[in-house]
């Protein structure tokens, strides 16, 4: 049995279904495909920076091939586009992990230098003497 080649979410494909709890004419109907690194920065924005609950996600379509994720107006449908590729929950935490540090790192060196805070004074309250 050979190994898997290394997968980065960039290279992984995924189906995502929507169905609203109230449809109507307006909203699109069908399937959209996307990469896993657009669905991983998604929810990233759409969860509020919580990883834990974006990691649940990630391991779960990975390792199951797919997963349902309920939100109040909505509900979306995941799914592994490549048929028969399931990856263990070490190799899924690793893809996640591995996108989140090259999320983080900025474009450039210029970038990062304007980005850094350059000096924080935190002076305590002065005291105040009785009788004044």
């Amino acid at each position: 049995m050979s190994p898997k080649p290394l997968k980065t979410a960039s290279t992984i494909t995924i189906k995502e279904s929507k169905i609203f709890n109230n449809p109507s004419a307006s909203q699109p109907a069908g399937d959209l495909y996307k990469t896993l690194s657009d669905k991983i920065e998604e929810y990233i924005l759409k969860l509020g920076y919580s990883n834990s609950q974006t990691l649940g996600i990630v391991v779960q379509i990975l390792t199951q091939g797919k997963v349902r994720v309920d939100f109040r107006d909505y509900t979306e449908r995941l799914q592994l586009f490549e048929d028969g590729v399931l990856f263990s929950r070490t190799e899924a935490v690793d893809i996640f992990d591995k996108h989140i540090v090259n999320m983080q790192k900025p474009a450039s060196a210029q970038a990062s230098g304007s980005n850094m805070t350059q000096r924080i004074v935190i002076q305590p309250p002065r005291a105040h003497k009785a009788g004044r």
